[in-house]
């Protein structure tokens, strides 16, 4: 659990590089490592979306272990209603913003063959962009918000008073 955690810190840190890269790059026409905005805003694309993927089913399968741990250790219930509240608080940011970068990279491809303005094309990426800030902070906040319910089922299995 703790490193696919770390691996999704690791993978919302180069995706966050990236997708800004490939802004920067569409806003100032210069090539990295060879790559142009197109080929980078693929790679950034493809990584991002993966990124965001194993962190809904993280959460997902951290969500299903937590409820069968609580069924089994007689834990409190209630507990998993702040599950519920996580990804209730969670998921709709995601999937809109998979939505926003992923209808932003098609509409590169428009931009690219003269079909849709670049200036509409920067702006959406503006808002795609300070979105997924917002994801990475809510994103953190719920990875705090699971390690402390684990910790606290934890606490509540292995330090029942013993009868």
């Amino acid at each position: 659990m703790w490193m696919l955690m770390y691996l999704s810190y690791l993978l919302m840190g180069m995706s966050f590089i990236l997708l800004g890269l490939t802004g920067l790059m569409g806003y100032f026409q210069f090539s990295i490592w060879d790559a142009n905005h197109i080929q980078l805003s693929l790679i950034s694309s493809i990584l991002y979306m993966f990124t965001e993927t194993l962190i809904m089913f993280y959460f997902i399968i951290t969500g299903k272990k937590i409820k069968e741990y609580i069924k089994e250790n007689e834990c409190d219930i209630e507990l998993y209603q702040g599950i519920i509240k996580m990804k209730m608080k969670l998921f709709p940011h995601i999937t809109i913003n998979m939505m926003i970068v992923g209808a932003q990279f098609i509409l590169g491809g428009a931009v690219h063959s003269g079909s849709f303005p670049g200036w509409a094309h920067g702006i959406m990426f503006d808002i795609a962009f300070i979105h997924f800030i917002w994801v990475i902070i809510i994103q953190h906040n719920c990875f705090k918000e699971n390690t402390e319910l684990v910790i606290t089922l934890h606490n509540q299995v292995h330090l029942k008073p013993q009868s």
